[in-house]
């Protein structure tokens, strides 16, 4: 249950107590019925946050934040500007000093709600240097004044920060918080052991990394948090060598990636199975081999274009994601393929060109790993409004689109250095110096 943390004594007024166990009953089941819920449920949270603001009883509103603001985030519904609204509601409170005596738990939800304001705010350009520094001063703050042990594990995020920074003294500072945290009610596979695998990545140590995968593919962590294996969905050993490859990608660690696909190559060497719908392993797939799988990989290549244009993903998640696709569809017209049919941009190519599709001569170009004369599932494409793109053409969109993101956070974050991101990924994908 949402909300699931509030008990019928932690709530003076009895409106507001039939409003919380709606939002329970609501969100009875796993996190489908909540996003099957969402239309209703987001307008409920926001009326319990208005009601616990008028009676004072900031235990609840402050928990209501915390989730309200987690749940628009969510895919399914997915509203940005409310999460920006929402958190120029939290900075007022806090300037007001609004639940400053209301006890421990409220005072807890305040530093956890300030973590994840700083972390949704990483991702987009139009929070600069110094108000990200700011977000992390009032954290660092509250976090000092009503902080426990349990919000150690809101440290995460400014492990992502430090990343993000390549800020050395940052970086530590998390780390020993999460050292000290309790993860009895935080997840310990993500919030300690994937944050680990991405320090060790930080600090170019291999074995770090590896000894950490195989503690947490190998059940080696404390008994008490061993609950955490039968929810969480990232302690597997592909999405923990991912967590690794990545981080080796965005943190700029060519001769660590080398070494850490090498010694993973093989959980990449299948066809993936289920829903083709991570960005970056299509690119790991694609680099040990295996290029099964074309046509959902194109669909999902539409997808994240999509997603970008209608601003329903983080900037930098956008841009890592054009990058990826940048250097895909280059590997794929190297490995043979010149064409494909794809639903990309508006009604024009990269640069503003009309997109150009072919005519007679496209008849013999292969297309999207068929031969000649052999795609009759994808005249049904053109219906769809999709279009014959060249490989290199889709290759260059992509990279334009991660060339303009990663002018904005250039602008932005003084320390992101794009051109260096890009040549990481250019190198660990594509070869050369």
């Amino acid at each position: 249950m949402i909300l699931g943390s509030l008990k019928r004594n932690h709530v003076t007024d009895d409106k507001l107590w039939e409003m919380v166990e709606q939002a329970h009953r609501l969100t009875m089941g796993g996190y489908d019925v909540w996003d099957d819920n969402g239309p209703v449920l987001v307008p409920l949270m926001e009326r319990i946050l208005a009601r616990s603001k008028e009676k004072g009883e900031w235990q609840v509103y402050f928990y209501d934040m915390e989730m309200l603001f987690w749940l628009i985030r969510r895919e399914a519904v997915n509203d940005i500007p409310k999460a920006f609204k929402l958190g120029e509601v939290f900075h007022r409170d806090i300037a007001l000093g609004l639940g400053e005596g209301a006890g421990k738990s409220a005072q807890e939800w305040q530093v956890s709600m300030a973590a994840d304001l700083l972390n949704f705010y990483l991702g987009y350009p139009q929070i600069d240097d110094g108000k990200i520094r700011h977000m992390l001063d009032l954290f660092l703050e509250l976090h000092r004044r009503f902080g426990s042990s349990w919000n150690n594990g809101d440290y995460k995020k400014v492990l992502d920060l430090a990343f993000l920074d390549q800020d050395d003294a940052l970086a530590e500072l998390a780390r020993r918080k999460l050292e000290k945290a309790d993860y009895r009610s935080w997840c310990y596979v993500c919030y300690y052991g994937r944050a680990m695998i991405g320090y060790y990545v930080f600090h170019g140590d291999f074995e770090g990394a590896e000894e950490m995968v195989s503690r947490i593919c190998t059940r080696g962590i404390p008994a008490k948090y061993q609950w955490c294996y039968n929810q969480c969905e990232g302690a597997e050993e592909g999405s923990l060598v991912e967590e690794a490859l990545v981080g080796c990608l965005k943190m700029r660690k060519r001769e660590l990636f080398e070494k850490a696909f090498a010694k993973w190559r093989r959980l990449f060497e299948e066809p993936e199975e289920g829903e083709v719908s991570d960005t970056h392993r299509v690119l790991f797939h694609s680099l040990a081999g295996d290029w099964s799988r074309l046509e959902d990989r194109l669909r999902l290549a539409e997808e994240d274009d999509r997603d970008r244009k209608k601003q329903k993903a983080a900037p930098l998640d956008c841009l890592y994601w054009s990058l990826c696709w940048h250097c895909y569809f280059r590997l794929l017209e190297k490995q043979g393929t010149v064409t494909v049919w794809m639903k990309l941009g508006e009604e024009e190519g990269p640069g503003g060109r009309p997109l150009a599709t072919g005519g007679a001569e496209a008849e013999n170009r292969p297309v999207a790993g068929y031969r000649p004369g052999e795609r009759p599932a994808f005249r049904g494409a053109a219906q769809e409004g999709r279009q014959e793109w060249p490989c290199l053409q889709v290759a260059g969109y992509f990279e334009k689109q991660a060339d303009l993101l990663g002018a904005q956070m250039d602008r932005a974050r003084t320390r992101f250095q794009y051109k260096k991101v890009k040549k990481a990924y250019e190198e660990c994908f594509l070869g050369g110096k």
